[in-house]
């Protein structure tokens, strides 16, 4: 079950692994050299990229569903519990890594830094 998972979600990671403002500003100028609007091809690009976020969420909660199904109501096994964090995080930085691309392609460079408060051993609610 992981694994066929893992050779679905492989193509939505790659999709992210290198995403910046600068494909956005590629996808622009691409567009622009063909004579192509750049704003809808970037919009384009957002929209597609948004899909392939929901789609590996959706995913990454089918495989939850069925890991906890198995386990018969009993606890989920450790690696199980592990794999499903790991992917969950793999998911946020994706989106994060997207959200950021996106406000800096249009409104310039970010904050830098961390945060003035650091909260660690967060956990939701149900872990």
């Amino acid at each position: 079950m992981l694994e066929e998972f893992e050779q679905t979600a492989e193509p939505w990671r790659e999709a992210f692994e290198d995403l910046d403002e600068d494909v956005l500003a590629e996808t622009a100028a691409e567009a622009r050299s063909f004579g192509a609007d750049p704003a809808a091809a970037v919009d384009e690009l957002v929209r597609a990229l948004l899909g392939q976020l929901d789609h590996w969420q959706q995913a990454i909660g089918e495989v939850g569903r069925a890991l906890t199904a198995a386990a018969q109501e009993r606890p989920l096994p450790e690696w199980a519990a592990d794999a499903g964090r790991t992917e969950d995080v793999r998911w946020r930085r994706a989106r994060q890594a997207l959200l950021e691309a996106i406000a800096r392609h249009h409104h310039g460079t970010l904050p830098a830094g961390r945060p003035a408060v650091v909260i660690t051993g967060a956990r939701r609610a149900g872990e």
